[in-house]
């Protein structure tokens, strides 16, 4: 009998259990394999990213690509309708359910009633599903191949595979501010942002992605009266994601034309290869030549910019915004085909720029930023180059470069999930990283078999594998949901594969 454990119970470890399971009981596996699923919360489904019961933290993908089936994305949207349709308080949408913007709590009971009726099943085919309520710290590997997972309750946890999917990774940046009552290492869960801030108090965010805005949007809806400003490297806002869309047909960057490189001029695409195309395409959507400087948003006025941003996302989108967006399902591939070299300059030198338009931000958001900057609520500043705490005055003081210096009264880090395994927050990644299990990738996560999604490292063995923001650097997209199921598919083939003699049933 094969023991499979998965530790981390959020959206990625729970896709994980549900596509284990389906395969499993399609395969009738119910006399070569059992589960247990390690997350140290009550409830499995929701984890950080959406355990928030903050009504205004909505999702920035659209309900048909959230579907927690690998090969059903449009299951969420079914459910929905099912559910109460577009006419919920918590769902943000002036189109239909398949376009609709859920909250992020909404689409984690979605999630947690797919896991339970999923473990029901099980039971029925006789296929063992234990749920331990603990937190998984370290992991040793035993000379029989097995591993040995050790619990904070001091309890132990034999089995054949581990999946790793700690789910939203806290970063360990500023951990000299740790213990100060007026700083937030992390926005979740948002009962400590809240506790730790007075309603009058002048409140910095360190970030303006999506995380930040998260961060503002809790504050505001929670009747914060005191202003809040937003400090970031760039100072740059993503854009505005429209409720739908509009088709964009690309015809220089695709697929076809990059392994035509590939085949033509014997070398991977090239960071100057994805720019030169993208820009054929952009033009010949608009039928001219562009100053592409003019599109560079960084250390610029962004209100402009946001009200901008809105009045084309109310018209479906431009084109730079719908070929983004055409380009969901590809980029995973043109990723992979990458060289290492060419994705660190890609990183480097247009990263910022195509996250600010590919994650963009939900259009009623958007509207409500809007609202606050207009109201001076809100600032926006770039260039932040050094925070200290001032003892004397009890608050934060954050040097920039082009507005001299801010002194606050509380400081977040929202500077998003840590790219680096060195920088997340997190026990377990530390221990397994200490012991060599993982490998760290040179762009961020854990060096894996992009196929299998096995971590390859010097000791780790053949039997831990890595979903979710585990594996950011190999893997793009990594923080979208319909990505990340696809890739648990493949991992669920292959322990499956694994479990039945010589790969066959």
């Amino acid at each position: 009998m094969k023991k499979i454990a998965i530790i981390g119970g959020g959206a990625c470890g729970s896709a994980a259990l549900i596509e284990l399971i389906i395969q499993s009981i399609t395969a009738k596996l119910q006399d070569q394999i059992s589960f247990v699923l390690i997350e140290r919360k009550e409830k499995a489904g929701y984890g950080l990213a959406f355990g928030s019961k903050q009504r205004s933290h909505i999702l920035n993908t659209q309900a048909d690509l959230m579907g927690i089936y690998a090969n059903e994305p449009a299951h969420f949207a079914e459910w929905l309708k099912e559910n109460g349709r577009k006419y919920r308080d918590d769902v943000k949408s002036e189109s239909d359910e398949d376009n609709a913007y859920t909250s992020r709590l909404l689409y984690g009971h979605y999630v947690s009633q797919q896991l339970k009726e999923t473990i029901e099943k099980a039971k029925k085919h006789n296929i063992k599903v234990e749920r331990i309520k603990d937190e998984a710290y370290n992991i040793d590997k035993l000379e029989n191949e097995k591993l040995l997972i050790h619990l904070s309750s001091e309890n132990t946890v034999e089995v054949d595979e581990v999946l790793l999917a700690p789910g939203t990774p806290k970063p360990n940046i500023f951990s000299h501010f740790k213990d100060n009552p007026n700083y937030i290492d992390f926005p979740w869960p948002t009962k400590r942002l809240l506790k730790n801030t007075n309603k009058n108090d002048h409140v910095g965010v360190l970030g303006s992605s999506l995380s930040a805005i998260d961060t503002v949007m809790t504050l505001i809806d929670n009747g914060h009266e005191g202003k809040i400003t937003m400090f970031s490297p760039d100072g740059m806002l993503p854009r505005v994601q429209p409720d739908e869309n509009k088709g964009f047909e690309r015809k220089y960057l695709t697929l076809a034309n990059l392994h035509k490189i590939k085949r033509e001029k014997g070398h991977a695409p090239r960071a100057k290869d994805l720019f030169r195309l993208f820009i054929k395409d952009i033009e010949a959507a608009e039928g001219k030549s562009l100053d592409w400087s003019s599109f560079n948003r960084d250390s610029k006025d962004q209100l402009p910019l946001l009200e901008h941003d809105i009045k084309i996302a109310e018209k479906g989108g431009d084109s730079l915004s719908n070929m983004a967006y055409s380009m969901r399902y590809d980029t995973s591939t043109i990723w992979s085909w990458m060289s290492l070299h060419e994705q660190i300059i890609f990183t480097k030198w247009m990263g910022r720029h195509w996250t600010i338009t590919r994650h963009a931000i939900p259009l009623y958001n958007a509207r409500r930023l809007s609202k606050l900057m207009k109201e001076s609520k809100l600032e926006i500043i770039s260039q932040n180059q050094k925070v200290e705490f001032i003892k004397d005055k009890n608050c934060f003081s954050i040097a920039t470069g082009l507005d001299g210096v801010f002194e606050i009264d509380k400081l977040v880090n929202a500077t998003g999930s840590a790219g680096r395994l060195e920088e997340m927050d997190n026990v377990l990644v530390q221990n397994l990283l200490k012991k060599k299990y993982l490998k760290p990738h040179p762009i961020g996560g854990a060096v894996i078999n992009p196929h299998t999604m096995q971590c390859i490292s010097e000791a780790g063995g053949e039997h831990i594998y890595g979903v979710g923001h585990l594996v950011n650097g190999m893997l793009m997209d990594v923080n979208a949901v319909w990505f990340n199921v696809k890739t648990i598919a493949r991992l669920a083939s292959e322990i499956i594969f694994k479990t039945t003699s010589n790969g066959h049933i």
